[in-house]
């Protein structure tokens, strides 16, 4: 069976190492018929200029020829420095030039187990945890060893303890609070229903996560069929939520708007009786700009607790991957003596008890919890080649590679996501692909994800990809907090917006629960210090990939392809495979007219993004020396950037001043003051409001109807 070889690219300065893995791209079937010819690559020495749009070696780094016949093989040369793509200048990445003192110091990663030795049933029988629920947790869940940091919590939520829970994402956070709170509602006397109203409400940042979590509910909610969860995120109609409300919820989950819609306007929802308080993923909720409502949940729950007497009687669990300032702020609004359960390396197998700090001082912010199975990669290519590099990744790993796994493609902005979702499911997933050669290849099957999708949409996607085997999911930092999507190989941070929290955040995706997984990052030249904050902050180490290897992986595509009049076997060359295979997705682009609009909005939206970075991220991430020409064609746009942005904004204008006209129309149609327009611009003022001595007895509409009608005429209602 063929085989290629990765050895991965070193760069000493930047804190890479080397390693070298085999790969299997493709179970391709053994056929001695089956040419696979040399790929000669010829040493050429081209000029590099600052405008050149063209593939050039210059850009691709390729100097050698595969050392076997397999055009999938990958030979990658190390010690090379990085080429620039603005100014051609090769020039060594030096931290010192980059970076503050603070950055060139080495941090070593904070590694937290994830299992520890305990097993559930003896765990619950010691701690007298209900026999329902520890059945639940070994027969329906399949479980069979807590983690850390359920080892940590459980014990102190059982005693009814304020918890603040800080551990890596893919933990077990959510049964970490949710065992207790089953026991606790079990063990009420005399017995609780539905009919008691909601005892514990669970608040959490997004509906994707309020829904995984209401379903873990749901099933742990077999042990005892008397407790109701329910479920209030946006998206959903009011109507039913109301009719759920009214026959009663013990236990709430949802969003903080949706739960602070119902608070204010839902008579049948009412938390005098809550007994459980959990805010999850609490420095998300503050990230999302949620503070206030949740301050405005929390201050309505002390004012009802207050005038039924139970104030003292509410347990609060606070829960974050993350303790920033912010979250300790939120935890003093809160919680009352709180126990802080955090996970150190010697708590998972330590025979005897664990001692959490109590009341002790957080961890440095800049301090983040890493999954000891994930592997850290980056990209190093520059603006011009990014899209073509990013579609040669994808079918490397989900055509010619049979069993994949799921990949996760971030991406900046929700136009970002529905371009390229657009333009890889017209390009790359295509029924008229033929190949010259026998061999298998794995259909890709794209989903995207956004908060801009309509609620019954983004739910079908969120299941069909995590019931998916395989699948590429594109989308925005949506889904970049809390959700447990099995069987995730690769997270591709392709266009970055925030810092290493965002960073930690994302690949947290992947290697959950103390799986396998690894991370790949998008970067150009100019931005590889953003490389070295994440190793000095979070004491990531990069194995660096090389960009000319994975484009070979384009060379194949195009030459065995049966497409577009293509003539196989017609390139010799990575660079002209490239050209080729990057005008697929150019012709695609120009010859679609759903497609080109969308790129234009997709990269307009996207250099918005990039401008907004601000702090030291503005270090790494300069708009100023953003090559716009580049950019525009990983957009697979060909105009100049002022003719983009000129078409872009005069589109929306058009579109503006046609709302804006409708609006008119439809304002004079409810005041009932239809008047033609006046010729005489000095007397407009007066010609269109002064009332005419004729009209006094005619009705007029009142200061704050009008108002009312032109906020309704602008949301279009």
């Amino acid at each position: 069976m063929d085989e290629f070889v990765l050895n991965i690219k070193t760069n000493n300065t930047s804190g890479v190492k080397q390693r070298k893995t085999v790969f299997h791209p493709c179970d391709a079937k053994k056929s001695s018929d089956v040419p696979t010819p040399q790929i000669p690559v010829k040493k050429v020495k081209l000029k590099a200029k600052r405008n050149d749009d063209r593939i050039t070696r210059k850009n691709l780094r390729s100097k050698s020829s595969p050392s076997t016949a397999n055009p999938l093989q990958f030979v990658y040369k190390s010690g090379e420095p990085h080429s620039s793509s603005r100014d051609g200048r090769t020039d060594e990445v030096t931290g010192g030039e980059r970076i503050s003192a603070l950055m060139q110091t080495t941090v070593e990663p904070r590694i937290e187990p994830v299992f520890s030795e305990e097993l559930w049933k003896p765990f619950c029988d010691s701690l007298g945890v209900h026999s329902f629920i520890t059945s639940c947790l070994v027969d329906r869940f399949k479980l069979t060893r807590l983690t850390a940091i359920q080892k940590e919590a459980i014990p102190h939520l059982l005693e009814g303890k304020d918890c603040l829970i800080r551990a890596q994402t893919g933990s077990g956070k959510t049964l970490a609070y949710a065992v207790p709170l089953f026991h606790q509602l079990m063990s009420l006397e005399p017995p609780i229903s539905r009919t008691d109203g909601t005892l514990a409400l669970i608040i959490l940042p997004t509906r994707e996560l309020a829904t995984q979590t209401f379903e873990v509910f749901q099933l742990l909610g077999k042990a005892c069929v008397r407790i109701v969860p329910g479920c209030l995120i946006g998206g959903m109609k009011r109507k039913s939520q109301k009719v759920s409300l009214s026959k009663g919820l013990n236990i709430l989950i949802g969003t903080p708007q949706r739960i602070l819609d119902h608070i204010l306007r839902s008579v049948n929802l009412s938390l005098s009786k809550l007994l459980y308080l959990v805010i999850d993923e609490a420095d998300r909720l503050l990230e999302m700009g949620f503070e206030q409502s949740v301050r405005r949940i929390i201050d309505h729950i002390r004012e009802v607790s207050n005038a039924v007497g139970k104030a003292q009687s509410l347990q609060t669990v606070l829960l974050s991957a993350t303790l920033t300032p912010g979250v300790e702020k939120l935890a003093g609004l809160t919680l009352r003596q709180p126990v802080r359960c955090v996970v150190r390396e010697t708590d998972a197998h330590s025979s005897g008890p664990s001692s959490p700090r109590v009341n002790g001082t957080c961890e440095a912010a800049g301090e983040f919890v890493m999954p000891t199975g994930l592997k850290h990669y980056i990209l190093v290519v520059p603006w011009k080649l990014r899209l073509s590099a990013l579609a040669a990744f994808l079918l490397l790993k989900c055509r010619y590679h049979k069993g994949g796994g799921k990949l996760i493609i971030f991406m900046a902005t929700q136009d970002s996501v529905d371009f390229h979702y657009q333009l890889f499911k017209t390009v790359l997933v295509s029924d008229d692909e033929e190949f010259a050669i026998p061999i298998e290849v794995a259909n890709l099957s794209l989903f995207r994800l956004h908060g801009k999708m309509e609620h019954n949409e983004r739910e079908s996607v969120f299941h069909s990809f995590c019931t998916s085997k395989s699948g590429i999911l594109l989308t925005t930092d949506v889904a970049s907090r809390g959700l447990d999507l099995a069987g995730v190989a690769w997270v591709v941070q392709y266009q970055v917006t925030g810092g290493p929290v965002d960073y930690v955040h994302r690949v947290g995706r992947t290697a959950r629960a103390g799986g396998r997984g690894k991370a790949l990052l998008f970067l150009d030249n100019m931005e590889l210090g953003f490389a070295d904050l994440l190793r000095a902050r979070a004491g990531i180490v990069f194995e660096e990939l090389s960009l000319a290897d994975l484009m070979q992986t384009a060379l194949f595509h195009v030459r065995h392809m049966k497409r577009n009049g293509l003539q196989l076997n017609s390139c010799t060359t990575v660079e002209e495979g490239v050209s080729r295979f990057f005008g697929l997705f150019l012709d695609a682009v120009c010859e679609d007219p759903v497609l080109h609009p969308l790129a234009e909005v997709a990269y307009t939206s996207f250099l918005r993004s990039y401008a907004s970075f601000s702090g030291e991220l503005r270090t790494f991430f300069t708009f100023k020396r953003l090559h716009l020409g580049h950019v525009a064609r990983a957009f697979c746009l060909q105009a100049t950037p002022r003719d983009i942005a000129a078409r872009v904004s005069g589109r929306f204008s058009s579109k503006f001043e046609k709302s804006k006209k409708e609006k008119n129309v439809k304002i004079n149609e409810i005041g009932d003051r239809k008047q033609s327009a006046p010729t005489d611009k000095k007397r407009a003022f007066e010609l269109a409001f002064d009332p005419k001595p004729s009209s006094r007895n005619t009705k007029r509409a009142k200061p704050t109807d009008i108002a009312k009608r032109n906020m309704l005429a602008e949301f279009g209602l």
